[in-house]
């Protein structure tokens, strides 16, 4: 693709939200959608805020979201406010309050207490500090699915070679049944069952009431039950409480639009004294001295520790303000939409197929397409990039090729993918 080629693909993804170029077999089907394409002044007004958006076919959520320019500005402000002075107590005090105001945030729009709500890094730190929180046994087993990232296989990997722990695997591909996959692997020697509330290999998410049912029988049977949440919030309807977990893992620089290095740690309050600290330090303590003596934080805040990077977090609140301010279920809603759309022009597409599921409840804006046999996942995701502008994703299935579709994105980059998709491999 030459240079001519490429900037003509990023003015028309700029232009998309104000002015849709869309094929005419199509004109009728999108205007009974969109009803005159109403909605579309929001989701232009986001794309302005949003750089990536309309420097490339942005695709690329599911590993990395887009900021937008209000949460990087927030973060340089911060920044640039405790360095005046970082000791000072007027700015300390107030760089102090980040914290406590993001837990509350955090657990006012993801349906969990305040203190319930730990302030993390990552997903993967939520998870080595649920995976490392029991006694391990040789013998003892953890649930995981086929459909996992990385962070939700490696701990279980080191926890069998530190201790011998046993790992079995559900298939939580599309179609099959999650109560009954869990009980096809439910041992007396259970203690874990850690999986994704959105896969981001397929796309699936788990059912609200599905995974409280889950929930249910693993407390009845003393099992700890975990997500994965990294897929989950920003991208669809999250309520902790609701899914009934013990513990939920994310982070707010997938679907939440938020800085890299930011995430939270979600731990039932009846269970903080059960999932217990693998690793402290200063502000993981509520009393300590010089004898031996401690207390714990009452709340989830113990398992926070060391210094902080508390102009990050104030980011990690302006993304989550931010999305509030757009409107997290015109968000949600959006996408579904986008993927409706998605699906119906790889139906109409020669040669590939949906590994996604279908149904509304089931699926997410991680949108996965199915390529035909001999196209090469790694190989498609360079050239896309390198020749088209268009950021997406191998993931674990050989065949597979994933779309992260947030709700920035518009129907004619949609388009615009998936035709260079079959055109690569066609």
């Amino acid at each position: 693709m030459n240079t001519t080629r490429r900037g003509f693909i990023r003015r028309s993804a700029g232009a998309l939200a104000l002015a849709p170029i869309v094929p005419v077999g199509r004109l009728a089907l999108r205007a009974g959608r969109d009803s005159a394409l109403p909605q579309e002044a929001w989701v232009a007004r986001a794309r302005a805020e949003i750089p990536a958006s309309t420097e490339s076919l942005y695709f690329q959520t599911g590993g990395i979201g887009p900021a937008p320019n209000a949460v990087i500005d927030h973060v340089q402000e911060r920044l640039a406010f405790q360095n005046r002075s970082p000791a000072e107590p007027r700015i300390s005090d107030e760089m102090a309050g980040i914290e406590p105001d993001l837990r509350a945030q955090l657990a006012r729009v993801f349906g969990a207490g305040t203190e319930e709500v730990a302030l993390t890094h990552s997903t993967s730190e939520g998870i080595s500090i649920v995976a490392w929180s029991l006694n391990w046994r040789p013998g003892d087993e953890v649930v995981i699915s086929n459909t996992e990232h990385p962070a939700n296989v490696v701990p279980w990997y080191v926890l069998r070679d530190r201790f011998g722990i046993a790992i079995r695997e559900i298939d939580l591909s599309p179609g099959t049944g999650l109560i009954d996959e869990v009980r096809g692997q439910l041992s007396d020697r259970t203690r874990m069952v850690s999986i994704s509330h959105v896969s981001r290999n397929n796309g699936r998410t788990l059912r609200t009431d599905e995974s409280a049912e889950l929930g249910d029988l693993l407390r009845s049977r003393g099992v700890r039950y975990h997500l994965d949440g990294a897929q989950g919030p920003g991208c669809v309807p999250t309520d902790f409480r609701a899914l009934g977990c013990d513990g939920y893992s994310t982070c707010g620089h997938k679907w939440l639009l938020g800085p890299k290095g930011t995430g939270a740690l979600f731990v039932r309050r009846e269970m903080l004294d059960d999932v217990r600290l693998s690793w402290a330090g200063s502000h993981s303590h509520a009393t300590m001295d010089y004898e031996g003596a401690y207390t714990l934080l009452p709340s989830a805040a113990r398992y926070e520790f060391g210094t902080r990077a508390l102009a990050d977090f104030a980011g990690f609140a302006r993304a989550v303000e931010w999305m509030e301010g757009v409107g997290l279920g015109k968000i949600e809603e959006r996408i579904q939409s986008l993927v409706d759309h998605a699906i119906e022009v790889v139906d109409a597409t020669e040669g590939l197929g949906v590994s996604s599921p279908r149904a509304r409840a089931d699926r997410s804006g991680v949108f996965v397409v199915q390529l035909p046999e001999g196209c090469d996942a790694t190989q498609l995701y360079n050239d896309l990039r390198e020749d088209e502008g268009i950021l997406a994703s191998p993931v674990r299935e050989e065949r597979d090729f994933r779309l992260s579709i947030h709700f920035f994105n518009t129907r004619d980059e949609i388009d615009a993918a998936i035709a260079a998709i079959a055109a690569r491999c066609n």
